[in-house]
Formats: structure tokens, C-alpha cells, sequence
């Protein structure tokens, strides 16, 4: 199974990419983030793979 993402940077339209506390991006925590007025996250997996997600849209199942 893959490793889960971690959350390294989130995005506010007012402010632009902040860098955050590192999380796991679960739905839980993309729900307190739009709560605090974030649209996106940056989230990586292990070294070199990172993408970007919006907290408006379904998180992938990966």
C-alpha cells in the first residue's frame, strides 16, 4: 500500500503559500484547513513526489 501524503504548505487567496504544520491529508484535515480559509494544500509523498490538492474537490483514495 502507498504511503499517505503529508501536508507541507497550505494556500489562502489573500496571503498566497504559507508553509504549515505537517499533517496527514485526510479529510479531517482538509476540513479544519477550509475552515482557517485555505484552498489548497501542497502535500508530499517520500522525497521527491510532491502535488498540489484542492480542498474543494474529493481527495484522491491514494
Amino acid at each position: 500500500m502507498a504511503r499517505a501524503r503529508t501536508i507541507t504548505h497550505g494556500y489562502r487567496l489573500a496571503t498566497g503559500w504559507e508553509k504549515i504544520d505537517r499533517r496527514p491529508l485526510t479529510p479531517e484535515a482538509a476540513a479544519e484547513l477550509r475552515s482557517h480559509g485555505y484552498t489548497m494544500v501542497m502535500a508530499k509523498r517520500g522525497l521527491l513526489n510532491s502535488r498540489e490538492f484542492s480542498l474543494y474537490q474529493p481527495l484522491p483514495p491514494y
